[in-house]
């Protein structure tokens, strides 16, 4: 017996021993993968930048490079990012995810070498310009997790995808602009990743219709595809995917219903529709809401659900996040809708039909609300003072609404707010900056926003503007353009709070240029305009605007003197808006550097220059206007712009001394104003940012009429009052897409081009105040979009096309001109025949021998023209003869042009 137990100690001993020995030892990595790891890393760049702000928030100290630590001297398993197998010491996973690096990965490269790589991320690193390597299909026996999200990755994604048939997890999202998924390798993809559980591909272009039963994975909890171009019917089999999880199909172009099986989805936790168009019916809307037991995220904006609200909304506790802007709710808010017990993001703005006071807030219960958007909702009343029950509120929305009253002390009491929007509202009363006492409103209680829009209220206060973000030192965003409040500026010799990237002061009686503004290098949008600002534009403007897009707005002030010309820095700036000042000079040269220019707006001023030609070369420059001016002189193109204007789709030189012929080559170059397919239902303006728009005063039948927001596709040619001469060009006929042509008040000659008619977007066409003869082409009858028509003041003949938009004018629109005749003139053609016949009678009489028998001899053969000129000399002429003469001569004419 004691043998036997000798006999097992010895074997549990040396059981232990083999095992330790067998733990202890692992292999190391491979002489080959580890020169394939460094090869890599030598093949693209790998230096300190912060590339991308979501890593920085992320990580914060531990940002950095993550391929430091590669190097011979140790064992790659150990490197930083890489993950080894303990037993064989082969590389199975590389995470260089916000890893700084940067640069091209080439069709070569070693990376794909590894032959039992499982898991590889390349997310939030910068590899733009490179495209992703076919390459990838080396690893489709190992490969189960693969993440190239966020890297700038461009042109197509590589067929051998598809080939990744042991993919659990594939995110290909948010690359660059032109980072393309050809249609049948994206159904291959779906084919072939039979047990794929996560698909991320949001932004890249695919661009397809889905076919009716797509074939994809029943063991999908998450399908990304927003953003993608997808097209046609919703497919109905992938709401009955059981395991599903998570699904976003928004900002795509599908049509039609949403399927009835969206609610039957038992593990739905989040689903995202958005930006479709498409339809929910509103029993769907309401069994989606109730039986979603895990359903915590639903965004459904810009989806048609057109249901009215009940009173009492009957929902699933677990939602946490609902959107449903521009749903086209109707009737008022639920009394219920923030009393839900784990809501945290609610957005309802847009509904239009909405109305009524802001929604109760409950005072007995702490509601963990964090954002609230219900602007756009025609809301009205005044705000509650319950509101300060809302005290994990970050971001409160409620613009466009018609909410009047004064601010509630409650409001200046939430201690997380960071965005407040107030704007577009009828709100009053005064609100100050600071102030030390506990009752008073004042924002100096907010201390964390970041975020301020109080403009286009009826407020009043003085706040003076050193103070204000002295006080606030969170401030990115703060307008109070048009709020009744106004902004003095002491001027003082230090500068304060550079961290700005929005200021808006338009219409807020500032005297003067603030100097603080000098130390705003982050600038993006700077409103200054509607104040009664007096002195020179200062030298140091050229140092104030951020790393993007920058846009200055010093309209409507009494600035003058020249323009400096500091702007050869700005390769940032998007919109550079001077109207209505008494600027005087030339236009900046150093604008020429600055390429990235939408907007240039420096009419209404004293300028005196010629045609800054060189302003041409601008690749992106959409809007020009330097109407109300001195300048002068002919409009010629360069000769070093080979393509000018390749972007212009608003010029506006009215009201200047510009001479000579209209511009034809310019006409002829305006590649953006010719077959413009507008691709967007709904309009898009021209943006000044986020929230900021630009607007034009455009001169419609002789008066000025505003435009708050300027459409994209709106395309302008306005040249009147200046002293062009001659005739107008044909080629202005090919700007198929222009809307408003106004070449009035000029002395232009000729006929009215007949290829005006191929302008079919047109609708309104002065060409008032001119020498123009001939009669109107029948071809503008045909555009059916003309709502606008001036044609007076010329000299103009014949009959007034009838038919289709003729018959909506009236004689306004053709007056002034006395050989016209037909509607809506109360001029007979008949009658002014016979006027041109007593028109005739006189000296010319007495000779026997009249125009009108050139005419018939021109028009109709000299022999038959000498017998008519024998009839009328030998017979007087009779009155009747007279009047054939003028048929025949109308009827001719009408050949000739139908000729040319």
């Amino acid at each position: 017996m004691s043998n036997l137990i000798l006999l097992f100690c010895f074997l549990s001993l040396f059981f232990i021993s083999s095992t330790t020995s067998s733990i202890n030892t692992t292999h190391k990595c491979s002489l080959q993968q580890t020169l394939d790891l460094l090869h890599f890393k030598h093949s693209i760049n790998n230096t300190l930048f912060e590339y991308d702000s979501e890593c920085k928030n992320w990580l914060g100290s531990r940002y950095n490079q993550i391929m430091l630590n590669w190097n011979t001297g140790t064992d790659c398993c150990e490197w930083n990012g890489v993950t080894c197998d303990d037993s064989t010491g082969d590389v199975i996973g590389l995470d260089m995810s916000c890893g700084m690096l940067q640069g091209t990965i080439h069709p070569n490269t070693t990376l794909f070498h590894l032959p039992r790589l499982q898991r590889l991320n390349l997310a939030y690193n910068n590899f733009t310009d490179s495209q992703f390597p076919p390459a990838i299909g080396r690893l489709s026996n190992s490969l189960t997790h693969l993440n190239i999200s966020s890297c700038e990755f461009t042109g197509q994604v590589p067929t051998t995808i598809s080939h990744l048939h042991k993919l659990v997890s594939l995110d290909l999202s948010s690359n660059g602009d032109d980072f393309n998924l050809e249609p049948h390798v994206f159904i291959n993809l779906l084919q072939n990743l039979t047990v794929v559980k996560e698909l991320s591909l949001t932004y890249v272009n695919i661009s397809a219709v889905l076919p009716s039963n797509l074939s994809i994975s029943s063991a999908l909890k998450l399908l990304n595809l927003g953003w993608t171009g997808l097209q046609g019917n919703l497919p109905r089999n992938i709401f009955i995917l059981q395991s599903l999880e998570t699904l976003d199909l928004s900002y795509n172009s599908f049509t039609g219903h949403i399927p009835s099986e969206v609610s039957l989805l038992p593990n739905l936790v989040s689903l995202d529709l958005s930006g479709n168009g498409i339809d929910l019916a509103p029993h769907i809307f309401s069994s989606l809401l109730i039986n979603s037991n895990f359903l915590r995220d639903l965004y459904l904006s810009d989806v048609n659900i057109g249901i009215v609200l009940p009173t009492y909304l009957n929902i699933s506790s677990s939602i946490r996040s609902l959107h449903l802007r521009e749903t086209r709710l109707q009737v008022k808010l639920p009394d219920n809708i923030l009393d839900l017990k784990y809501l945290e993001y609610l957005d309802l703005s847009r509904n239009n039909n909405l109305s009524g006071p802001f929604p109760k807030v409950n005072t007995s219960t702490s509601i963990p609300l964090r954002m609230l958007d219900l602007s756009g909702c025609g809301l009205n009343g005044s705000l509650p003072k319950s509101l300060g029950n809302l005290r994990y509120l970050e971001s409160l929305y409620l613009s466009d609404n018609k909410l009047s009253g004064t601010l509630p002390f409650s409001l200046f009491t939430l201690p997380s707010l960071k965005y407040l929007f107030l704007d577009k509202n009828q709100l009053t009363g005064q609100i100050n900056v600071l102030d030390n006492s506990p009752h008073l409103q004042t924002f100096q209680r907010l201390t964390n926003l970041t975020s301020l829009d109080l403009s286009y209220n009826n407020f009043r206060g003085d706040w003076e503007l050193d103070a204000l973000l002295s006080s606030l030192t969170n401030l990115h965003y703060l307008t109070l353009s048009h709020s009744g409040i106004s902004v003095t500026t002491s001027n003082a010799n230090h500068y304060v709070y550079p961290g700005l990237h929005v200021l808006g002061l338009a219409s807020c009686s500032l005297k003067l240029f603030p100097m603080s503004i000098r130390t705003m290098t982050n600038l993006l949008l700077l409103d200054l305009s509607n104040n009664d600002i007096q002195g020179h534009m200062p030298d140091w403007i050229g140092e104030i605007g951020g790393n993007q897009l920058f846009v200055l707005d010093l309209s409507n002030n009494s600035i003058n003197g020249t323009i400096p010309n500091v702007f050869g820095n700005w390769s940032i700036l998007w919109a550079f808006i001077l109207n209505g000042n008494q600027l005087e000079g030339k236009v900046p040269t150093s604008l020429y550097k600055c390429k990235n220019l939408r907007i240039i707006d420096m009419g209404n001023n004293q300028l005196s220059d010629i045609f800054p030609s060189w302003l041409g070369d601008l690749p992106k420059l959409h809007t020009l206007v330097l109407r109300s001016n001195n300048f002068h002189g002919g409009i010629v193109t360069s000769s070093k712009v080979k393509f000018p204007f390749p972007s212009l789709r608003v010029l506006d030189l009215s009201h200047n001394g510009f001479v000579g012929q209209l511009p034809a080559k310019y006409f002829q170059k305006f590649s953006a104003m010719k077959n413009v397919v507008e691709k967007n239902t709904k309009p898009t303006y021209m943006s000044l940012g986020t929230l900021y728009y630009y607007s034009i005063t455009i001169v419609m039948k002789g008066v000025d009429r505003y435009f708050s927001r300027l459409s994209v596709q709106y395309t302008i040619v306005d040249l009147s009052n200046n002293k062009f001469k001659g005739d107008i060009p044909n080629i202005i006929g090919n700007l198929n897409s222009l809307k408003v042509l106004n070449l009035s008040h000029n002395s232009l000659t000729g006929q009215i081009p007949h290829a005006f008619g191929n302008i079919s977007e047109i609708e309104s066409l002065d060409l008032s105040w001119n020498q123009l003869t001939g009669e109107i082409p029948q071809s503008l009858a045909d555009l059916t979009f003309l709502e606008i028509l001036n044609l007076s003041q010329n000299h103009l003949m014949g009959h007034i096309p009838q038919g289709k938009q003729f018959n909506t004018f009236d004689n306004y629109s053709f007056g002034g001109n006395s050989k016209l005749c037909g509607l809506p003139l109360t001029k007979k053609c008949g009658e002014h025949l016979h006027e041109l016949q007593l028109e005739g009678d006189g000296d010319e009489e007495e000779s026997g021998f009249t125009w009108k028998v050139v005419v018939m001899g021109y028009g109709c053969g000299t022999l038959l023209g000498m017998v008519l000129g024998y009839i009328m000399l030998s017979t007087g002429r009779p009155k009747w003869f007279s009047a054939i003469a003028d048929v025949a001569n109308h009827m001719i004419l009408n050949m000739q042009n139908k000729r040319r």
